[in-house]
């Protein structure tokens, strides 16, 4: 069953809809909220098929147990002092008549009883839709990798790692099944791979050495994969090749160079012939914006990204819709290249988007480009290691991973939640890891208690 609800503009107010609850959207939230909070002209509704904000940085630990998974969440009802909260999947937008068109479930998540559609009128709209993982198009890597894009991909992947200590354990005499249950692949030498294959690689080998008594350490292999010629090209080369050093001395191994030609449920084949038998293939390699975004009716980049001014305006609808975060491309006006997707730039970008539709609306300030100079990168390479980029300055070590704690437990949203995390970080240095995992029975429907 198919029902549509249609809400119409407002006559004489302004309406604002803000798509994706990320850093970018959220910001733009806080920012438009701020300026607007007693301006009963203004209507805001926030739209995301998620109703929390997901600190991304933390997810690597969060697939170890080291933080606990609510405590990177925040719900995005929190942020809404004026704005509606809406949490439904964006079907379409049409640009040309200024509308959004959203789909969301009546009844169990699992098995709905209905398909609802909403559309709502828009007078100015920010597209924050984020991005999702690119697999270029190789169904087997789809089929059979995990990813570590959202807080399911973390829960996930926790669950399948000790799961497979489970089996080697109890198949300690197979070697050679021992051998491919205790093989993990991280695929993607970027932020995101690198910071999991550390966490990975700790949680892994401290796990056994705790716990698991029949597996031996030696048999353990914890791969990492690029097709590049270095790890963590974003940052620095000389911080790349640190990282890789610091990783490979704690039984890290890296193939670069190399791309994955071939993924079963247990084996990887790469370009170069290599066959690496293994259960546990976790794909990094690189992010692309939705379908949504692709199809959408307007300029894209090569990635196929929303093509956005340095006003994030995109073009041919210049001051009504805005592109920000990783579904924009926006040119960097001192590189010549597109700006990042990281989150320092996702928030800079919700900050002048909202500012840019104050102007619209208010004809207050001054119009606002995006001309933002990165403060710097990190990456945590591992407990108690990293390295890091500060206005050019270049560290690494256990200053570089208190840096990066001290940054990212700054930058959560709220008190509660900081608190939570130091507390979560203050507790794994005096207790051993957690090896207990999310079970997810499927009860029949009509299971009675």
């Amino acid at each position: 069953m198919l029902k549509e609800t249609k809400t119409s503009t407002l006559s004489k107010s302004k309406r604002i809809i803000i798509l994706g609850s990320g850093f970018a959207g959220i910001e733009a939230l806080k920012n438009l909220q701020k300026e607007f909070h007693n301006d009963k002209e203004i209507e805001i509704i926030l739209v995301s098929k998620d109703n929390f904000l997901l600190f991304t940085p933390m997810l690597p630990e969060v697939s170890t147990g080291m933080i606990e998974t609510r405590h990177v969440l925040t719900p995005v009802r929190s942020f809404c002092t004026k704005a509606s909260f809406y949490q439904a999947e964006v079907k379409s937008i049409d640009l040309e008549k200024s509308k959004v068109f959203l789909k969301y479930s009546i009844g169990r998540q699992s098995l709905p009883v209905s398909l609802h559609t909403h559309t709502i009128d828009y007078d100015f709209l920010i597209i924050a839709l984020g991005s999702e993982p690119n697999f270029f198009g190789m169904r087997d890597i789809e089929n059979h990798s995990f990813t570590m894009k959202d807080i399911d991909d973390a829960v996930t992947l926790r669950n399948h790692v000790i799961n497979v200590l489970e089996q080697a354990n109890l198949e300690h005499k197979n070697r050679q099944l021992c051998n491919t249950l205790l093989t993990f692949v991280v695929v993607g030498g970027g932020f995101n791979g690198v910071e999991t294959v550390g966490a990975l690689n700790d949680y892994v080998r401290e796990t056994i050495k705790e716990f698991y008594k029949n597996i031996h350490l030696s048999d353990v292999r914890i791969t990492l994969v690029d097709a590049g010629r270095m790890i963590l090209e974003q940052i620095d080369e000389d911080l790349g090749n640190y990282a890789l050093k610091r990783l490979e001395v704690k039984g890290v191994n890296f193939i670069l160079n190399t791309e994955v030609k071939n993924v079963t449920a247990d084996n990887i084949m790469l370009n170069d012939g290599t066959s690496i038998p293994c259960y546990s293939i976790i794909w990094t390699a690189g992010v692309a914006p939705s379908k949504l975004i692709s199809t959408l009716k307007c300029e894209h980049d090569r990635e196929h990204r929303i093509m956005a001014n340095n006003y994030l305006e995109i073009l041919g609808y210049e001051g009504a819709v805005y592109a920000i975060g990783d579904c924009a491309s926006i040119t960097n006006p001192s590189t010549g290249k597109p700006y990042p997707p990281t989150a320092q730039h996702a928030i800079r970008q919700g900050r002048t988007a909202a500012n840019n539709i104050i102007f619209e609306i208010k004809a207050k300030g001054t119009k606002e480009q995006l001309d933002y100079k990165s403060r710097g990168m990190m990456a945590e390479i591992g407990k108690r290691d990293g390295v890091a980029t500060l206005f050019g300055i270049k560290i690494h070590g256990i200053i570089a991973w208190w840096m990066w704690r001290s940054f990212y437990l700054g930058n959560l949203p709220t008190r509660s939640k900081r608190l939570k995390v130091l507390l979560d970080w203050t507790m794994d240095l005096f207790f051993k890891p957690d090896v207990s995992y999310f079970t997810f029975p499927r009860r029949h429907r009509n299971y009675k208690r």
